[in-house]
């Protein structure tokens, strides 16, 4: 084959290429990363057939380690969305001074902002706070803020639930997933 029948094909495949979402997940812990993969998912499923999804992920600990902040800080700056997960309301002050660093390094000015707890009967005054936290640092970066928060969380601050949110759902119970015998390595 000639180099250019090989540069026609490759030519007329970037045309068919699908625009991609970058998500970037930051995590406390892996009950937390576990939520914020769920919603990633749910996410891809509904939009496949639009969108590819490029998803990266750092837990707040390894933000501690300035190489790690610093590209963390840079994949978030082009971003399309940026996950928070978190057990909790409260911010770890690790996490609290990457932000503080993070807006910063924000280049677009599009995007979101997203968090997602994981213990849906928090203390409502922490709760408000880190929403309010999070929806002035959105502010200051011009994206927007998206708290995917539980019914009862919802409830408490007057806002529309997770579960009401076509994209997010309901969580899946382990009797809905596909059943397999092997854990599909080397296919």
């Amino acid at each position: 084959m000639s180099a250019t029948a090989i540069h026609r094909k490759s030519a007329a495949s970037f045309e068919e290429l699908k625009p991609a979402c970058q998500i970037l997940i930051l995590h406390e812990d892996f009950a937390a990363y576990t939520r914020a993969v769920e919603v990633c998912r749910r996410l891809m499923e509904q939009f496949a057939s639009e969108l590819d999804f490029d998803i990266k992920c750092w837990s707040f600990i390894e933000l501690a380690e300035p190489d790690c902040a610093r590209h963390a800080a840079k994949t978030a700056g082009a971003a399309d969305i940026v996950l928070l997960a978190m057990p909790a309301p409260g911010l770890p002050a690790v996490l609290e001074r990457w932000l503080d660093v993070f807006f910063a390094t924000r280049f677009r000015t599009d995007g979101a902002l997203a968090l997602v707890l994981n213990e849906p009967d928090s203390s409502p005054a922490a709760l408000e706070k880190l929403l309010a936290r999070l929806e002035q640092l959105a502010g200051r970066l011009g994206i927007d803020f998206v708290p995917l928060l539980s019914g009862n969380e919802a409830a408490v601050l007057g806002i529309l639930p997770t579960e009401d949110w076509p994209a997010t759902g309901v969580p899946l119970e382990i009797s809905d997933r596909p059943q397999a015998d092997h854990w599909g390595l080397n296919e």
